[in-house]
């Protein structure tokens, strides 16, 4: 069984697909990792974040590899455990310049499918999961809620964690990210063809994933 949740940042996905994948006592395939992890690569080595075909060739020759466990997913960067170091600030304001690069997302897709291939039975989320990566998903999601909802729970998450925030600086880069998803050139952020939409502005991640299993259930 594959299942994607994809839509735009902050609306809980990560968190819904993990509860979900539980559940269901199958893996939570973490596709944006795999993004993060080359953003990690190429701020360690100096490579220009703007150079598209640098950032290929840093793509393929990297190993990524995602291993599902009880307590998340790990993530390794040529054998090194990065899996806090891809959550950084730094790394969450850079990854669009991978993720924008329609030859780097070439070679994550074809990682992520490969992944796919050997878990066999999965949850996937991210924002092209259902539309380019696994259209032939089983069950397909489109998550969204208003960019005022993502971005209380974004600002509410970051002072919980002992950060500094402002809340209207987090509902900014929410737009901005969003503007970034949905206009870009190469699988830009959409609904997928299929896809069952869920508003979660009202909704906690618990009842969120109660409504995703219950459609799952109730597939053909």
């Amino acid at each position: 069984m594959i299942i994607t949740i994809d839509g735009p940042a902050g609306g809980g996905k990560s968190t819904v697909a993990r509860k979900l994948a539980a559940v269901l006592g199958i893996a939570f395939l973490d596709t944006g990792a795999t993004y993060r992890a080359v953003t990690l690569a190429a701020l360690r080595r100096g490579v220009d974040l703007e150079d598209t075909a640098a950032l290929s060739r840093l793509a393929s020759a990297v190993k990524i590899e995602l291993l599902p466990g009880r307590d998340g997913t790990r993530v390794l960067l040529d054998g090194a455990d990065v899996t806090s170091e891809i959550r950084s600030a730094e790394v969450s304001d850079n990854a669009h310049y991978v993720a924008g690069s329609g030859p780097v997302r070439a070679v994550l897709v074809d990682l992520q499918r490969r992944i796919g291939s050997v878990l066999g039975n999965f949850v996937a989320e991210g924002r092209d999961q259902g539309s380019v990566v696994f259209p032939q998903a089983d069950v397909k999601f489109y998550m969204d809620a208003s960019p005022e909802v993502r971005a209380r729970r974004r600002f509410e998450e970051m002072l919980a964690s002992g950060q500094e925030a402002e809340f209207r600086q987090v509902l900014e880069a929410i737009l901005l990210r969003d503007g970034r998803d949905q206009s870009r050139p190469v699988a830009p952020l959409v609904k997928p063809a299929g896809a069952i939409k869920i508003d979660t502005s009202h909704l906690t991640a618990d009842e969120v994933a109660a409504e995703l299993l219950r459609h799952v259930k109730e597939r053909p």
